[in-house]
């Protein structure tokens, strides 16, 4: 919906949709811009305190519960939380009205006083955005770290910082308007949230809108590895791309179109115009190929934005890697076991059994996602010598895996693990990497990842 958007908010009725940390920290910028901010959310809860604090000096109602459609179009502004899927608005007639809808990040983007890099994908969004940060912050510049991996960007407001390093999200895309990264990147498209997005083409496309709003003096980072050529990024250049592009890759040779590659097992920058050596493979902590990816994404959005090679290097000799991504649990009699829960696609279980090279029994399933399971098909029958399912997905993969010789079905995840204990020989690896949404039975991917980390910490030695 393309609306011209005015940003004063002084007495504006915005609505603010989701009553989650972005929707909490959208309604206390809009309020303390002289907003009149209405908060709605479907589930019944209690308001919370810092919004509740701020009511005494500013005008802010909550309707929780029962939202009504004129909740919205009573509004001169929508705010949506980017858990909120955008059927349960009533975009038609907003549209009809002309009420623009937009996401915290893109309100929060109007206030931001210091250069933006965000950093979108669907995999390997948290563990590069991380690194980026990071390796900024070693090379003496005020970081803030937010967006999807967990603060949201209207903290930032105003503030003095030297960068803004976010990361995205599709959903977070899916309502942009004037949204304007100085460093963007896309770091690959797979299949994920098709129950929301519906097909590729939308959810590329959608994932693409980060580059949307950029200028000739912007800078577009790209994954040669990932992307065959496109009408939006031909193999040479993205025409229709205004800004900058600037390539990284594994595979490709990236010298002759600048960017950061692979030679002789060191990560090397072209970005300058001459070869620079940034760190030799076995020198980065990271371990699996799909973190290769992330540390030369990373290397290059650094550079980029200016940070030393000696404070990369630091970075990617230490950093061992997020949570619930790859985290090695404990090693009982030989047998590893490796926390992978925010694995939630397909593309993510892939790059883990692919930097994988011993027998291993993999548990996944959850929620499905509306993704197709059939890629794995092959990887999971020369790799995995017992699958344990469990969740909402269990029939579509055990359909989809029909013939591997040992599928389990269990309920919980204590199941799960008790029964890969018993299942493993020295030398291989138990990995939980769900394929999946947790939603069915957890909180989130992190619950489910503790859950998994407890179950295995109980085993005996």
């Amino acid at each position: 919906m393309r609306i011209r958007l005015d940003m004063n908010l002084a007495k504006k009725k915005v609505t603010v949709f989701g009553l989650g940390k972005s929707g909490e920290a959208a309604a206390a910028l809009i309020a303390q811009q002289g907003g009149e901010v209405l908060v709605v959310d479907n589930e019944q809860k209690i308001p919370p305190q810092n919004l509740t604090q701020l009511k005494s000096d500013f005008p802010i109602q909550f309707r929780l519960g029962a939202i009504e459609e004129n909740d919205f179009l009573s509004a001169e502004l929508v705010v949506v939380s980017p858990g909120v899927p955008l059927s349960k608005l009533p975009m038609a007639a907003l549209a009809a009205a002309e009420i623009p809808v937009i996401s915290e990040m893109e309100l929060a983007s109007r206030f931001l006083v210091a250069p933006l890099i965000a950093i979108t994908g669907t995999n390997g969004k948290s563990t590069t955005t991380t690194l980026v940060a990071q390796m900024l912050k070693e090379s003496g510049f005020k970081i803030f770290l937010g967006g999807n991996i967990g603060t949201p960007l209207s903290l930032a407001a105003f503030q003095p910082f030297d960068y803004i390093v976010a990361e995205v999200s599709s959903f977070q895309l899916e309502t942009i308007a004037t949204f304007r990264p100085k460093i963007a990147a896309l770091l690959n498209v797979t299949e994920d949230h098709l129950d929301r997005h519906h097909d590729m083409n939308n959810y590329r496309g959608i994932k693409e809108r980060i580059f949307e709003n950029q200028k000739r003096v912007d800078y577009a980072v790209l994954n040669a590895d990932s992307f065959p050529p496109t009408p939006l990024f031909p193999s040479s250049y993205p025409n229709t791309c205004k800004s900058i592009p600037i390539w990284f890759g594994r595979k490709d040779d990236i010298a002759p179109r600048q960017g950061v590659s692979l030679i002789k097992d060191m990560i090397v920058s072209s970005i300058t115009g001459r070869e620079e050596p940034i760190i030799s493979v076995k020198a980065i902590a990271l371990s699996g190929v799909h973190n290769l990816e992330n540390a030369m994404a990373a290397t290059t959005i650094a550079l980029l934005a200016g940070a030393h090679r000696d404070a990369i290097a630091k970075v990617l000799s230490e950093f061992s890697g997020l949570p619930h991504r790859m985290e090695c649990v404990r090693e009982i009699k030989g047998v590893r076991y490796i926390n992978d829960s925010k694995g939630t696609n397909v593309g993510s279980v892939l790059k883990s059994l692919e930097g994988i090279n011993m027998p291993v029994i993999l548990i996944a399933g959850g929620l499905d996602k509306g993704g197709d399971f059939s890629p794995l098909k092959e990887p999971l029958f020369k790799k995995v010598k017992r699958l344990i399912l469990m969740g909402d997905a269990i029939e579509k993969m055990s359909a989809a895996f029909r013939g591997h010789p040992a599928i389990d079905r269990v309920r919980s995840m204590q199941e799960a693990v008790l029964l890969a204990a018993a299942s493993a020989t020295k030398g291989d690896v138990v990995l939980l990497s769900p394929g999946c949404a947790s939603f069915d039975m957890f909180e989130n991917y992190a619950h489910r990842g503790e859950v998994f980390k407890k179950a295995v910490l109980d085993l005996c030695p």
